[in-house]
């Protein structure tokens, strides 16, 4: 994958010498949106769901150890936290719900649903060991891949991954959950989608939120707040006495908060029968979005008389009022709570009643497996270099269409590059004293010079030279050159074998 090249934008200077220059009224600056998308999207965008692989799934051929290289670094809550965040970013400006679900194993790409499968999510997160300045990779969703694979994420399980600083894993989650969506790369260095890793990068470009809108549209608003009507202010409160149930309770799935500081209000009565003396209202985000919730009661003077609020994503929250009457009348009033995402669908249900509630459950639609498409953007031309938005992605013996997000530098984990390092240094040093290396072939990779892997052991010294690792660029020198030659790409797991054959030395 080749850079891009930023246009120069300077000015042209006038000389005073040999004419007056005229006032001029200075441009604007340059407007143009350089998102790309891969012509692809999900069936049904308003619930997308996604999870976290289990450690010990098969990614072509390699088992995920995503809880294991994340686990190690941070709480659990909070690695998986930046990835629910990374998601809710794309759905505060789409017209997108992004759910969080189980995920009960099984190789990616094993047989099943393209979307809706029940035993893992349709976008799954997973991490093995990448090439050297992959942090990432993303397979494209439908059609571009058919089957479980499309949209599928996979980290780098050897990165020196921070949160809140380089390299920061939000900023490559968004990135390759974007791709995951149908985005590809923007020629914008400041959009979440530019090709490789910079800075550190938390929300979405106008490039990106542009991008993702012309894939998902933006947020739309739900019944309450189309044709005409509105529900934003308590004086517009909408009255659900027409929804009671014969259990004395009201089911309002499906609705949805679409804009950023948007509140909801809806209206409701004590019945006169089955009166518990209380009121049970809950707002479900859980199933239905990444929305994080908070509701809020009054009653018929704007009497504050309870609220809860949840800054998790995707929550449920409930609030009980104590010592009502028949008759009164109450105030419900929903939005977004802090510290998570305040857009996003959700479900209100208030009982009256002595039956518990149960929680809502969304459809979920199911699209059976179909064949790979293929396809997608071929390139795009900046400053006369060309950059390939869509590749086919080789992960071993898992292959699909999709991309990567590349890291200038490596950034791998310094303990990583630390073995590499002795490691090769002690090849290094049995050459020079004479003794002769044998070399093994991984039989899951294809069988060039370049897959060549050190197979070194005390008791395993032959007496037949192998050859040496080499470029057509470069001459081999040393293993240690070879091993920690970052600007050249290596096969997947080439330069994690190298370490693991010389645990033994």
């Amino acid at each position: 994958m080749m850079g891009l090249k930023r246009r120069s934008s300077g000015r042209q200077r006038f000389s005073a010498r040999g004419h007056r220059a005229r006032p001029q009224v200075e441009g604007l600056e340059d407007r143009r949106l350089l998102y790309a998308t891969l012509g692809a999207n999900w069936v049904y965008p308003y619930k997308i769901t996604f999870s976290f692989v289990p450690d010990g799934t098969m990614v072509a051929g390699v088992p995920s150890t995503l809880f294991q290289t994340l686990d190690a670094k941070f709480p659990r809550e909070v690695w998986q936290r930046e990835f629910q965040a990374a998601a809710a970013t794309w759905q505060a400006f789409a017209n997108i719900n992004l759910v969080e679900v189980p995920d009960y194993g099984g190789n990616l790409d094993v047989y099943g649903n393209q979307q809706g499968d029940p035993r893992f999510g349709d976008i799954r997160i997973s991490a093995i060991p990448l090439a050297f300045g992959t942090m990432g990779a993303a397979f494209s969703p439908p059609p571009i891949n058919g089957g479980t694979v499309a949209g599928d994420v996979v980290i780098n399980s050897i990165m020196d991954w921070k949160i809140n600083s380089n390299w920061d894993l939000r900023t490559v989650a968004i990135h390759e959950i974007g791709h995951a969506l149908g985005m590809s790369h923007s020629t914008i260095g400041a959009a979440a989608m530019f090709s490789y890793y910079t800075v550190m990068k938390q929300t979405l470009n106008a490039d990106d939120k542009t991008g993702i809108q012309s894939i998902y549209q933006a947020r739309q608003p739900d019944w309450w707040n189309s044709n005409g009507q509105s529900n934003t202010m308590w004086e517009t409160t909408k009255s659900l006495d027409g929804w009671l149930s014969f259990q004395n309770q009201i089911q309002m799935p499906w609705l949805n908060l679409h804009q950023s500081g948007m509140t909801e209000w809806f209206w409701a009565t004590v019945p006169n029968d089955n009166i518990s003396g209380r009121i049970v209202a809950q707002m479900q985000s859980t199933g239905f979005s990444l929305l994080s919730p908070r509701l809020e009661v009054y009653d018929w003077a704007m009497n504050f008389r309870g609220e809860a609020t949840s800054s998790k994503f995707g929550d449920t929250i409930t609030v009980t009022v104590p010592g009502v009457s028949k008759g009164q009348g109450f105030y419900f009033k929903m939005s977004g709570g802090g510290g998570g995402t305040v857009t996003g669908m959700y479900g209100l249900q208030i009982n009256f009643g002595s039956t518990p509630l149960i929680p809502l459950t969304p459809a979920y639609p199911a699209v059976l497996w179909q064949p790979n498409a293929g396809g997608g953007l071929a390139s795009m031309r900046v400053e006369g270099e060309d950059h390939v938005d869509v590749q086919l992605l080789k992960l071993g013996e898992l292959v699909g269409w999709g991309d990567t997000l590349e890291a200038p530098g490596g950034g791998h984990a310094p303990e990583y590059l630390a073995a590499l390092d002795e490691s090769a240094r002690r090849l290094d040093a049995l050459a020079t004293n004479s003794i002769l290396v044998g070399a093994a072939v991984d039989p899951s990779m294809p069988t060039t010079i370049e897959d060549v892997l050190p197979a070194i052991s005390p008791e395993r010294v032959v007496s037949v030279p192998s050859t040496a690792p080499a470029t057509p660029s470069a001459p081999f020198r040393s293993w240690r050159g070879w091993a920690l030659d970052v600007d050249r790409d290596r096969p997947a797991l080439g330069a994690k074998r190298l370490v693991g054959s010389l645990g033994a030395l």
